[in-house]
């Protein structure tokens, strides 16, 4: 019958299930090392920051013509955690739940490595004129690092105390926002339509705060939600497809086959559950 597993609650694992955990496991260091990676781009753009006496907000059609709103800050985190929520539940309730939950971090990480380029590459002026921003340009690499790892540990939150400039292309808030919103959309049972209702409004909703508050540039968010969206689909449509020796899907390929090997029955078993 071969070895026999038992987690916490008395329950038997088996050795499938073990290697489903261990590839959690790996997602999981992946999202903390661009986590990380993105916290400490954060740092770095904030104290070049360009001179706020020089370099006004630049003009953006939506953000002229809405309202200031400081409050909108921590509703659009309401949101983000309402969504961290709902994921977790369909994640938890649906029986292929390790394969959503690496796939959400493996998107998730690969989102972060490439707003760290986005942001490292470009410094905008600070859209928001009331916020108020301290850079430490003289500061050593270990100061940056304690101050990376202070944003960390918050989760780049200004309800938990994080607070910076000049990490704008693009939004990471609207990114998770949509990951979350694209996940729960896909995985979340038939039988349930209410929950694609919450979420979209969540998302959306999560959107209009960050602009309310002058969190980003309007640009900062489309981006982000068009790069969510895009990566998301490329990931899926590479679960179904031919494999190819075509740099750089060589690689893509290689990484998909480990995490997912003979994805496409599996697939389309999940999405019609």
């Amino acid at each position: 019958m071969g070895s026999k597993y038992f987690d916490l609650f008395g329950k038997s694992i088996t050795p499938q299930t073990s290697q489903s955990l261990f590839k959690v496991l790996v997602s999981v260091v992946y999202l903390f090392v661009a986590h990380v990676t993105v916290s400490v781009a954060v740092i770095f753009v904030n104290d070049r920051l360009p001179d706020r006496d020089k370099y006004p907000p630049l003009p953006d059609l939506v953000l002229d013509n809405l309202p200031y709103k400081p409050w909108a800050a921590h509703a659009a985190e309401i949101c983000l955690a309402t969504e961290v929520l709902l994921w977790a539940v369909v994640t938890s309730i649906h029986k292929k739940g390790f394969q959503i939950a690496h796939r959400t971090f493996l998107i998730a990480g690969t989102m972060y490595w490439l707003r760290s380029v986005c942001i490292l590459v470009t410094s905008l002026p600070v859209p928001d004129v009331n916020k108020k921003c301290y850079t430490f340009p003289e500061s050593n690499v270990w100061d940056k690092l304690h101050r990376a790892y202070q944003f960390y540990t918050r989760f780049g939150l200004q309800m938990t105390g994080a607070k910076t400039c000049g990490d704008y292309i693009f939004s990471g808030h609207t990114t998770i926002l949509t990951i979350l919103n694209l996940f729960i959309n896909e995985y979340a049972p038939r039988s349930r339509c209410f929950i694609r209702g919450i979420t979209w409004c969540l998302n959306i909703s999560g959107i209009i705060f960050i602009l309310l508050c002058r969190g980003h540039y309007t640009i900062d968010v489309v981006i982000a939600f068009y790069i969510s969206y895009q990566v998301f689909t490329a990931y899926h449509c590479v679960l179904v497809k031919e494999r190819t020796s075509t740099l750089p899907w060589k690689y893509v390929d290689m990484v998909a086959e480990w995490f997912e090997p003979n994805t496409d029955s599996k697939l389309r078993e999940i999405i019609t559950t």
